[in-house]
């Protein structure tokens, strides 16, 4: 499906509705929310109205995929690999995100009226929702079946800690030249804004 079509609001609703049969405000729940608000994201640019509508919204949905993978790497992940037969599962799932970030770094690159915007953008959309039915479907499990309640609430806040980091603006004399480059910020800087975060809130709950 090209990003042109939208994703269906059931698509959508089936992860905030997951997350609202947990019955619980732990990682995982916050995990299965943010999968909604990629998606939506991703249709804020399918439904863009403007080319700057657009831009705004590619920057918006890079800043919240670095920041989400991250915290997964920095969080979500771990647990997977305390879990037996873990290791397997989590080097698939930061393989997928090694794939996704090799595809932002050239979109954050990109105009969004290049004409290889559309694909790239539609396959980095195929690419992450695959990914985060593969952290569902897999990860999941084992980290329900390995890790306890307690501990899955308590790193509740140090997702939310990432998740609240603020977006990075682009610069006013930044590129958004003859090509329209988008000044997004170095997506490592991002990434290192989103540890810092989680290690302040880890540092809190000692």
């Amino acid at each position: 499906m090209s990003i042109k079509q939208p994703l269906s609001t059931d698509e959508i609703m089936e992860d905030e509705i997951k997350a609202r049969q947990r019955q619980r405000d732990d990682v995982l729940t916050r995990v299965l929310e943010d999968h909604a608000d990629i998606k939506r994201r991703f249709n804020a640019i399918s439904t863009a109205d403007s080319v700057e509508q657009k831009r705004d919204a590619l920057h918006a949905l890079i800043h919240k995929l670095v920041v989400h993978e991250t915290a997964e790497q920095e969080i979500l992940h771990p647990l997977t690999r305390s879990a037996d037969g873990g290791d397997n599962i989590a080097d698939d799932r930061l393989e997928e995100e090694r794939a996704a970030e090799q595809l932002l770094a050239r979109l954050e690159k990109l105009d969004v009226e290049d004409p290889n915007f559309d694909q790239l953008i539609t396959e980095l959309r195929t690419d992450v929702i695959e990914h985060a039915e593969a952290e569902e479907d897999k990860e999941f499990p084992r980290i329900e079946q390995f890790v306890s309640a307690d501990k899955l609430d308590a790193l509740s806040s140090l997702f939310r800690a990432a998740e609240a980091t603020a977006p990075t603006r682009p610069h006013p004399h930044g590129p958004t030249s003859a090509k329209g480059n988008l000044a997004l910020g170095p997506m490592v800087a991002i990434a290192d804004r989103a540890r810092d975060a989680i290690r302040q809130a880890r540092n809190q709950q000692r």
